[in-house]
């Protein structure tokens, strides 16, 4: 401050200073001298980095700010008010013991001491006395006058009032306040505890030095009182709880590692108290592994906290992601190797190869059905995501027709008609069980007993679909049938019925089928049998002239239909055989 207001600060004039400061603020008190010359002049308050020079021509990293201070002439009285009653007791022939005033001046503050009293007390009789009193500034200023009654009374000592233990005691926050005890008794030396009267504005809950009064009165009207100082205070550390030890924190994400402790304190909320973590910037969140971090806490009465060391597992928790390639669901044909598009998978922290798939359930492609796919991608740290695929193994491949190579017949006419057999393949279902599924249309007109016959000359056709179990149909075969004029009928194309030519025995069968000759024949007789997909499966030649059984071995053949064909020179025989 520029006490001397030559616009220059000296060393004299340096009246606050701190080197190295913690704080952010601080509050001195400055003495101004007696006889300061009035008027206005600067205060200076400068801090930098290095060493503060008020007078500064350089500086560095520093700021300065000057504020005006005022030393005015002043013109202000000082207030006054008396210590105790305006009206007081003392006894005769005994020393006035003066209570004092409490004075303030606006520019000095406490003058209490230089209060001057105008007036005295006789105490050599019974009677009333008044005293007054008044309090000069240093600019001489003069407070309003104040009056005291003083009534000097017979010899009456009064109660006495002594307290237990010290005039300031100390209790625990939130903690019940037990009286430490007191001892009044009247002038006659009686004990007289009971009549003592205590009033206080304690509050144990909230941390503050508190008062308590004690008052007693006497038979004569005498009081006298006294007062305990109660310190609410807080001595209770803080307490660190961590929220788990060790910590597993996933890793590739930010941490803050204040939330991984709880802070509690018998008094204060959270945001008063500091916690103060060491070996946090050590802790890197992109590398697994292990760290620790040291906690104190330190509340804001000054308790800390016991020292608490966490473990943090920087981990990775994260499962691997899991994406499906292909359909889901996925239909698959039957009968159709089955290839699995499998999945595609990634993770937020292992490089992909790293990532295990398992696949579990199994896909039987030559089984319609629908079956379910597990796919389990386990990343290096053990964390598991699966998916699962729907895979529908279906029939889409339409049944086909077999004429069993008789697609023309030639029918005499005023014949009945006899179909040649069919075979009905297709990739899944058997013959056996389409044949249900058969339509037949045949355009020949029917006789009197509902048969298909040869009513007229000309062409007629006989056409078959089959839709297989699946709803898959078939496309349209077409036998055609020539209705020709009697004794026309000639060549290998006609197919006739087998029952007059040849005896084929038993039907169905294990394998093993005999056949007889009705009659001898003067050609050879060609045997050739086909299974469903019209496969020869079979052929040899019989003498025309034996007309013994001869047995024929199909007991190779898988279990099913087959169409055995016969042929005598330029007539054919057909018939349909199973083998059980």
């Amino acid at each position: 401050i520029d006490f001397n207001m030559d616009g220059l600060f000296t060393n004299d004039e340096l009246v606050m200073s701190e080197l190295n400061a913690q704080n952010l603020t601080r509050i001195d008190t400055v003495a101004v001298a007696n006889n300061q010359r009035l008027g206005s002049t600067r205060m200076r308050v400068g801090v930098t980095y290095a060493g503060t020079q008020l007078n500064p021509s350089v500086t560095f990293l520093g700021v300065f700010r000057d504020y005006v201070v005022n030393f005015p002439m002043d013109t202000v009285k000082p207030t006054m008010s008396l210590v105790g009653n305006a009206t007081v007791f003392s006894e005769i022939n005994k020393p006035y013991v003066e209570l004092g005033v409490t004075a303030t001046d606006n520019i000095e503050g406490d003058i209490s001491t230089k209060f001057e009293t105008i007036g005295s007390v006789d105490n050599s009789k019974v009677g009333p006395n008044q005293l007054k009193y008044i309090v000069r500034d240093l600019y001489g200023n003069v407070s309003d006058t104040l009056f005291r009654n003083v009534f000097v009374i017979i010899n009456q000592t009064g109660p006495s009032l002594v307290l237990d233990s010290p005039s300031t005691v100390y209790v625990e926050v939130y903690n019940k306040f037990t009286e430490p005890g007191f001892t009044a008794r009247d002038n006659q030396g009686n004990l007289i505890n009971s009549s003592v009267v205590i009033t206080s504005n304690l509050d144990t809950s909230i941390l503050g030095t508190y008062s308590a009064n004690y008052s007693v009165t006497d038979a004569f009207g005498l009081m006298v009182s006294r007062q305990r100082a109660i310190i609410v205070g807080d001595t209770t550390r803080p307490v660190i709880t961590p929220k788990s030890n060790p910590y597993v924190h996933q890793v590739g994400t930010a941490l803050d590692v204040n939330s991984i402790v709880n802070v509690t304190d018998n008094y204060w909320p959270r945001s008063f108290i500091t916690l103060d973590v060491q070996g946090a910037t050590a802790v890197d969140v992109n590398k697994v592994g292990s760290y620790f971090v040291s906690f104190v806490a330190r509340d804001n009465s000054g308790n800390v906290s016991n020292q608490v060391n966490v473990r943090i597992d920087v981990r990775d928790t994260r499962p691997p992601s899991i994406v499906l390639n292909g359909f889901n669901p996925m239909d698959w044909d039957v009968k159709t190797p089955f290839v699995d598009p499998m999945v595609t998978v990634s993770d937020n922290y292992w490089p992909a190869g790293t990532v295990v798939v398992n696949r579990k359930g199994t896909i039987n492609a030559n089984v319609l059905g629908t079956y379910t796919l597990w796919y389990i991608a386990t990343d290096p740290s053990g964390n598991k995501d699966s998916v699962t695929r729907i895979v529908n193994v279906v029939d889409r491949t339409a049944p086909v027709v077999d004429l069993l190579n008789v697609r023309t017949v030639n029918l005499p006419r005023w014949k009945e008609y006899v179909d040649a057999p069919v075979a009905l393949l297709d990739n899944y279902n058997t013959d056996s069980e389409m044949r249900a599924n058969l339509v037949t249309i045949n355009t020949l007109p029917k006789n009197a007993e509902g048969k298909h016959f040869g009513d007229g000359v000309g062409l007629f056709s006989v056409r078959y679909t089959v839709r297989d179990l699946s709803g898959n149909q078939s496309e349209t075969a077409t036998r055609t049938i020539n209705v020709l004029p009697e004794g026309e009928v000639t060549g290998i194309g006609a197919v006739m019925n087998v029952d007059g030519f040849m005896s084929i025995y038993p039907n169905p069968s294990n394998g093993r089928i005999n056949l007889k000759l009705a009659v001898a024949q003067s050609n050879q007789v060609h045997i050739a049998v086909y299974d469903m997909l019209g496969k020869m499966v079979h052929e040899s030649h019989l003498n025309g002239n034996d007309i013994q059984p001869n047995e024929l071995d199909l007991t190779v053949q898988p279990k099913g239909f087959y169409l055995i064909k016969i042929q005598s020179g330029d007539k054919v025989y057909a018939r349909k055989i199973q083998l059980n």
